[in-house]
């Protein structure tokens, strides 16, 4: 008779994801994306790759402007490639001062946020199995998670002659 201080057996249900593959396949593919982002930070991008990061808006943490989360109330493609400035990387999530219409705007994208990402220079992508957020309240979590609130997002200095993208991964999905 077991005493109180075995651990209990794996369910008997052959259909129960006992070592939960995918939930472990997504966390080394998001390993992956963190440490390429970390790799070009540290040494910019190399020869022709660039980046589509595509993340929902309304997700807890992410940190965009009222008037780009107007523009993009549910999800945003980014690009990464000639003129981007700042970009850190931490566990969570990615920070990044990109132009959008000749204004500068500091992202900061959690990477639980992020269903995309496409580099077109070696047609390598993945999609990762992100629910859409249910809440629309941008302020959440963000004083918390980021020393911001809504209105004290800090505006990062503008480059020169720089230029965001908002690209639509329409072109690139299987019709």
């Amino acid at each position: 008779m077991p005493d109180d201080t075995t651990p209990p057996l794996p369910p008997s249900d052959t259909t129960d994801d006992f070592y939960q593959y995918a939930e472990r396949a997504q966390t080394a593919l998001l390993d992956m994306v963190k440490n390429v982002l970390r790799q070009v930070a540290q040494d910019g991008l190399v020869g022709e790759h660039h980046f589509y990061l595509t993340y929902y808006t309304q997700s807890e943490g992410v940190v965009l402007s009222d008037k780009m989360r107007a523009a993009h109330p549910e999800e945003i493609t980014i690009v990464l490639q000639n003129q981007f400035e700042d970009l850190e990387v931490d566990e969570d999530a990615f920070q990044v001062t990109l132009s959008f219409n000749n204004q500068a705007e500091r992202l900061v994208v959690p990477f639980k946020a992020l269903s995309k990402f496409y580099d077109p220079s070696v047609a390598f992508g993945l999609m990762f199995d992100v629910e859409p957020p249910l809440s629309e309240d941008p302020e959440a979590d963000l004083e918390d998670n980021y020393g911001l609130a809504e209105g004290d997002q800090k505006t990062a200095p503008k480059p020169d002659g720089a230029s965001g993208e908002v690209v639509s991964l329409d072109s690139f999905r299987d019709k």
